[in-house]
């Protein structure tokens, strides 16, 4: 039984004054399916996940979240099933963990306050951060922050996360904390679209692998096809000096 289509990006560009970082892009992401998402720095890939839920407003093409083209509606609403991680985690540094948990979906009503609490409680215990709730980030680490920027993401119960280059701010010896947790965020069937330079994890847990270049999408494949049967050569040459 064929899975449905959560994202389908129909010829996606987006220009920055003249200069054109994506050059039309077509993909369908379904659901359950884990995305990686690769490339050379300045290939695009940030700017097309950032376009997925219109932090960046495309400049022509289409994108239809569950069927509802998320350029003509209401993007809030969809933003409530798309769930980011950032680089830079982007919590709120005069809010405690739980605060940070608990105040999206308090203030767009989706739980009230012991709901929200509830959960936030249970999504710290699962990644080993409950002793932390009262906390502000200052005081953590880069990888408990960005457990925690996963943990925020997850409060809003959404339907796909998508994540840009989250291992990129931390220190090596955390990296791997970050990586575990969210490959037991894809066990649970949950749809990801991930921008990383990790090889080794897109290897692993990613479904899909899709090299972008020069804005363009050069090669899409399942992951062991990707890494040991690359049919496009810029890929070969990309793939030869990282892994």
């Amino acid at each position: 039984m064929d899975k449905r289509v959560l994202l389908e990006i129909k010829n996606l560009e987006k220009s920055f004054n003249s200069d054109k970082i994506l050059k039309g892009i077509n993909m369908d992401i379904k659901e359950g399916e884990v995305i990686a998402i690769i490339g050379p720095s300045g290939s695009g890939k940030s700017t097309f996940l950032r376009s997925l839920n219109l932090l960046e407003k495309p400049s022509s093409g289409e994108i239809f979240f569950e069927g509802s083209n998320i350029l003509q509606g209401n993007i809030d609403v969809h933003r409530r099933k798309i769930g980011m991680v950032f680089q830079q985690f982007n919590l709120f540094p005069h809010k405690t963990v739980m605060e940070n948990l608990c105040l999206a979906p308090i203030r767009l009503k989706i739980m009230d306050r012991k709901e929200a609490k509830n959960k936030a409680k249970n999504l710290l215990e699962r990644i080993g951060l409950l002793d932390k709730r009262n906390m502000y980030p200052k005081s953590l680490s880069g990888g408990q922050k960005q457990r925690i920027a996963i943990a925020r993401a997850l409060m809003m119960n959404p339907d796909i996360m998508l994540f840009d280059e989250p291992t990129s701010a931390l220190d090596p010896e955390m990296v791997k904390e970050v990586l575990n947790l969210i490959k037991d965020v894809a066990k649970e069937g949950m749809t990801m679209v991930i921008v990383s330079h990790e090889m080794g994890f897109a290897r692993e847990v990613a479904t899909r692998v899709v090299f972008m270049d020069d804005g363009l999408v050069l090669e899409d494949e399942n992951s062991e096809e990707f890494f040991t049967k690359p049919k496009n050569q810029r890929l070969r040459d990309f793939l030869s000096k990282v892994l």
